[in-house]
């Protein structure tokens, strides 16, 4: 298959049919999937630094894509990490773009950084799947989803204290990685209706088609509940880019690789003049620079990334107190049947972390719950796979 099989996977225009495998091509046995997570993320959260995360993160996502810019390639954001694919003939290129985005990691937030390849071959010669298809989000932007255990497989590798040496990318060579389009100047998104909610739905069932039917009952009950509103976290009336006196540390950090210094005080003044510019534009509904204020918020929230399926379930909803309750309810319901198992986090707001190729349709917004979003929803998740293994359930 040629580097740009992406192109031949058919368009999902309903997000219910995230799970329809039709929807779904194989990835070129040739292809390798990129695994970014930052180690210790919990902790790291429990301590305030749940932006700093969510920022490596989408770091990862913006450096892979800038060392190869002529391809479609699939990605996921995860909240603490990342997931991509990405051709043999580009490994090299990847592989400097992700010691670069770890050395980052170490220098300007003083984290760590896992990354990680597996050849599908590999993973495929061990009896794991790896497929993609496409969301059409907006008329802008498609989104990757993912399907297969191969996902989850090749996390189990990166991961393993052993075999983990053999995936992980070497020290050595190159660590260069190009952030530019990487943006983090809005203010928290806050909720409309009580809770932004951070859910991660993973189906526990034997076969492909149960677990496909548990995804689709999970996906009506949140239908169901929310009465065709698709709980989208972000809107107009929420939008606000940051203020004179706003925070931005993490872009600069992202920007000078530096969290102090020359390098880090004049891209964060950049970083401020730019908001502050594009706040006139946007009150004005005025153009300039290539950023039409009125446009490009509505382009904003088109270009979300609040829902997506790689194996599992992950959507930033915006729901009342009555809704949460009514999906929480169908959750359990679906748990206590043996069906799946989920991660629920509550947060006042909601975080946008954008990459922009252009101010005009090429740009994509990443959204996460804030105080921990998807990671602290993860170690729900992860509880209740131990209290199952633990029950021998």
């Amino acid at each position: 298959m040629l580097e740009d099989f992406l192109h031949a996977v058919p368009e999902i225009e309903r997000f219910a049919d995230v799970t329809e495998p039709r929807f779904y091509r194989d990835a070129p046995d040739h292809w390798h999937i990129v695994l970014t997570d930052v180690r210790g993320s919990t902790k790291a959260i429990e301590a305030g630094r749940y932006r700093d995360v969510n920022a490596l993160g989408v770091a990862s996502i913006v450096a892979i894509r800038n060392a190869t810019p002529d391809l479609e390639l699939p990605y996921v954001f995860g909240g603490d990490g990342a997931t991509l694919l990405v051709p043999d003939s580009r490994r090299a290129v990847c592989e400097a773009a992700l010691r670069g985005v770890r050395k980052l990691a170490r220098s300007a937030f003083e984290l760590e950084l896992r990354v990680g390849l597996v050849r599908v071959g590999e993973l495929r010669s061990a009896g794991h799947a790896v497929q993609v298809a496409r969301y059409r989000a907006s008329p802008f932007v498609r989104l990757a989803m993912l399907r297969g255990s191969g996902i989850a497989q090749a996390e189990r590798w990166v991961k393993d204290a052993e075999a983990g040496a053999r995936y992980g990318v070497s020290e050595d060579g190159p660590d260069e990685a190009n952030f530019e389009g990487f943006e983090c100047r809005w203010q928290p998104v806050p909720t409309r209706r009580g809770h932004v909610v951070s859910m991660i739905v993973q189906a526990l069932d034997a076969t492909e088609a149960d677990r496909a039917r548990s995804y689709r009952r999970t996906i009506a009950a949140l239908e169901a509940a929310l009465e065709g509103d698709a709980g989208h976290p972000v809107s107009l009336r929420g939008l606000r880019l940051g203020t004179l006196f706003g925070d931005y540390a993490i872009e600069a950090r992202l920007r000078s690789g530096a969290a102090e210094g020359p390098a880090f005080r004049a891209a964060q003044a950049r970083a401020r003049k730019k908001s502050l510019i594009g706040r006139a534009l946007i009150a004005l509904g005025a153009s300039a620079g290539g950023f039409d204020g009125k446009a490009y918020p509505v382009e904003l929230v088109a270009n979300s990334d609040f829902r997506k399926f790689d194996e599992a379930l992950r959507m930033v909803l915006d729901v009342s107190a009555e809704q949460l309750a009514v999906v929480e309810a169908e959750l359990e319901h679906l748990r206590a049947e043996g069906h799946v198992v989920y991660g629920l986090h509550r947060a006042p707001s909601a975080l946008i972390t954008c990459y922009l190729r252009s101010y005009s349709g090429d740009h994509v917004h990443f959204v996460d719950g804030s105080d921990g979003g998807y990671a602290l929803a993860a170690r729900q998740l992860k509880a209740q796979l131990a209290e199952l293994r633990a029950t021998g359930r």
